[in-house]
């Protein structure tokens, strides 16, 4: 199976599954899906992701700062317009978990410590995200975790994560 199939049936699994059980942008407005003007503002897409929106109207790819794997640049979707919900990248059908991995080590998925704007970040919330919203997150990311390319990735994304708690003043990893 190619990574485009691998995707395209973690966006299936993952088409009816949310954090909440109700449209948690009602919370927020939907912050996170709102497109910006700023050129930079985006998701990052995981290796081999970006085949799936080549050439899609209302989004734009460009080449982020993260890089990873001998130097690789990673690559960010940015939104023109308000996308449909079914043509959403997986950083925004997961938003916002986040898989936490290191080689050697289980994929983790956690709360995005970024997500600063979604109110399912705050301690409180956490209990309420659905269960097997989490399960479905963390089986795509054990499948994912396999690929060489995508494994360095995630390494390389939980020093990001690890680099922004110790930003926020927490000296120990997530």
């Amino acid at each position: 199976m190619h990574i485009k199939e691998i995707y395209k049936a973690i966006y299936e699994r993952l088409d009816t599954l949310t954090p909440l059980p109700v449209d948690c942008g009602k919370l927020c407005g939907k912050l996170c899906c709102q497109p910006s003007e700023e050129d930079e503002v985006g998701m990052y897409l995981f290796p081999g992701e970006e085949a799936l929106f080549k050439g899609l109207d209302g989004f734009r790819i460009l080449d982020s700062e993260f890089t990873y794997k001998n130097g690789k640049n990673a690559k960010l979707i940015c939104c023109t317009r308000p996308c449909e919900r079914s043509l959403r990248p997986l950083s925004c059908r997961i938003f916002p978990l986040i898989p936490y991995f290191r080689h050697g080590s289980p994929v983790r998925i956690i709360l995005d410590p970024r997500a600063t704007i979604c109110p399912l970040t705050h301690p409180e919330a956490s209990p309420y995200i659905e269960c097997e919203f989490k399960r479905e997150v963390t089986r795509a990311f054990r499948l994912l975790s396999r690929f060489s390319e995508i494994a360095d990735f995630l390494d390389a994304l939980t020093d990001i994560l690890d680099d922004y708690n110790k930003l926020r003043g927490y000296d120990h990893a997530l």
